[in-house]
């Protein structure tokens, strides 16, 4: 299982659950092949191991099992008022993965799921076929909503299904969004122009304070300058924005040496976003961990939390001051609390 993860992510996957269903299903054989000396448990119903009570999502982060199971039910979900549709008039995430295997402090997945465990649902063609009565129009699909799929790739090979899957289906759009450099599946793929990879890229100091396991700016931003070369569209995201003393040197530090290594002509869209999180999601993440993220004083309106109007506005001023030096405002979009 080389180069599936970061070198720094430990004991990946010790233990294989596998619901009795998906045993014979062939994504399950592959992996299982793959890891060959991993535990075995076989198991009725994925819930039995990732919603059993009193868990530690603290201590499941450094040793994270792999739980192999059959997605019943909707695979598509709307997005939600948290991500942007980019004007799609449907716009869906598709939920194949529960569970990330980066650890970042900010991440509201930890507010949702009660286990640090990942779970893979392995008939992904049961999205295919849910999808198909949709694409009589345009339709945008984020593929990696719940989890980094890219960093699993190697893995799971969902991301190549979808990109085989979309160039089959003219009206069908992807985004898949990543902080992952496992760009291997885009050098074997013919460029498609309606699939956007979206790069989140923070200073160095975030990520090393809160991204953990990821890989650093630098790795990053090769990853994108090597799929662009390629052809590949590349949205770039600095959202969530962390505010901390040091805003107003990272991030407009940050936005200089994206665009000193990445030709600003090349991308296709920069978004920014301030931290926001649901207010349930947040309080969850503060039993979870000490993180500073988790206990900022936020306010919160329609059960959104973010940081106050006053910093807020101060974070985007800043931002796009610093960006629109490189691109012009028509290609940048933002997140802000509407009023």
């Amino acid at each position: 299982m080389k180069n599936l993860l970061q070198p720094s992510q430990p004991k990946l996957f010790s233990h294989l659950y596998i619901e009795k269903k998906v045993l014979s299903h062939p994504q399950t054989l592959k992996i299982i092949e793959k890891f060959e000396k991993s535990q075995i448990i076989i198991i009725d119903h994925y819930k039995e191991i990732f919603n059993r009570t009193n868990q530690s999502f603290a201590a499941q982060s450094s040793s994270k099992k792999l739980i192999l199971a059959h997605k019943e039910g909707k695979f598509l979900h709307e997005g939600s008022q948290y991500s942007d549709g980019f004007g799609f008039e449907q716009f869906f995430y598709a939920s194949s993965v529960m569970g990330c295997l980066y650890d970042c402090d900010y991440c509201y997945l930890q507010g949702l799921y009660p286990s640090a465990n990942t779970v893979l649902f392995v008939n992904l063609e049961d999205a295919f076929e849910q999808l198909l009565p949709c694409l009589t129009k345009e339709t945008l699909i984020a593929t990696s909503y719940d989890t980094d799929t890219l960093s699993i790739e190697a893995l799971t090979g969902q991301t190549l299904r979808w990109l085989e899957f979309a160039a089959q289906h003219p009206n069908l759009y992807l985004e898949i969004r990543t902080k992952s450099t496992n760009i291997k599946v885009f050098k074997n793929c013919h460029p498609n122009k309606r699939i956007t990879l979206a790069w989140t890229l923070s200073p160095q100091t975030i990520i090393d304070h809160y991204e953990h396991a990821t890989p650093s700016l630098e790795k990053r931003l090769q990853a994108i300058k090597e799929v662009q070369d390629l052809g590949w569209r590349v949205r770039i995201c600095i959202d969530p924005v962390i505010y901390t003393n040091e805003f107003e040197t990272l991030y407009p530090h940050l936005i200089e040496m994206i665009f000193n290594k990445i030709e600003p002509k090349s991308i296709e869209q920069l978004t920014l976003g301030s931290f926001r999180m649901s207010q349930n999601h947040l309080r969850s993440l503060k039993q979870l961990r000490r993180s500073d993220i988790a206990f900022y004083p936020y306010t919160v309106r329609d059960e959104m939390a973010t940081y106050p109007e006053p910093i807020e506005a101060m974070i985007l001023e800043t931002l796009l001051a610093k960006a629109t030096k490189f691109i012009p405002m028509e290609r940048i979009r933002t997140w802000q609390r509407q009023s």
